[in-house]
């Protein structure tokens, strides 16, 4: 398979997401967690990478990262990571085999607005995924925007915002996300119970619930809404309860 590269973009901001070989959960307990923080802010000193949000999920981390455009060591950086995690993870769970799912997932952020939609999407992990609210989970950079004292680099997302107090709200109001991942490719990385987030935020959860109940002609602009952003006909069935056969034909009428 021939190798492809990573896209470069101009800002120098990604949204990263690195997973655990075959789905497998890369944090067993707090301690693999601790260390897997000290690990990034210990690259963070060694390369000239900032983090500008991040959230450890069992199975995967979600970050936003910016590279020096001059150095551009983002892949770098993202080795020392991964490796010195996995060292440690095989070392203390006794796992044979790999830690981490083949080389990690990035996409250049380019615009205010994605950036503010990777940072609320990446602290909303755990209420997508129903473990709790945003605000009460421990292992993202959540309270580093509210209490400080973090290598979190939060300064730039909260000038954008206008302090603390309007990242909270921002955060609150939401887990809607601004922009369902219309462009992105981040649809390929995300879990049932996000997928299930995003469709609920673009329909609500009344109309996705009854959709099944309508005619052909009435469903018609829920279903290609769900497919403008991304969904296949396969997830629509599935959020929807429609056959495939009923998803495809009612595209086919758009």
């Amino acid at each position: 398979m021939p190798h492809h590269a990573r896209r470069l973009g101009e800002s120098g901001f990604y949204h990263v997401v690195t997973k655990g070989d075959g789905n497998q959960i890369i944090f067993e307990n707090a301690r693999d967690r601790e260390t897997y923080l000290g690990l990034l802010e210990s690259c963070v000193e060694e390369f000239d990478v900032d983090v500008h949000a991040y959230c450890l999920m069992g199975n995967h981390v979600n970050l936003l990262l910016e590279e020096n455009r001059e150095h551009r060591d983002l892949s770098a950086f993202m080795k020392r990571l991964n490796e010195s995690y996995a060292m440690h993870f095989g070392r203390t769970s006794e796992r044979i085999g790999h830690v981490f799912k083949g080389r990690f997932w990035s996409e250049p952020v380019e615009s205010d607005d994605h950036f503010l939609s990777a940072v609320r999407y990446i602290h909303a992990n755990p209420e997508t995924a129903g473990i709790c609210p945003t605000h009460k989970y421990p292992w993202s950079s959540y309270r580093a925007y509210c209490n400080g004292g973090s290598f979190v680099k939060t300064s730039f997302c909260l000038e954008l915002l206008g302090g603390i107090e309007a990242f909270r709200t921002f955060n609150a109001s939401g887990s809607n996300y601004a922009k369902p991942f219309a462009t992105s490719k981040l649809s390929k990385h995300l879990s049932p119970d996000e997928l299930t987030h995003v469709a609920l935020s673009l329909l609500g959860r009344q109309t996705l619930s009854t959709i099944r109940q309508m005619t052909p002609k009435e469903r018609i602009p829920h279903v290609v809404k769900l497919a403008s952003v991304g969904f296949t006909e396969s997830e629509i069935a599935r959020l929807t309860g429609l056959g495939r056969q009923a998803v495809r034909s009612t595209l086919g009428q758009k």
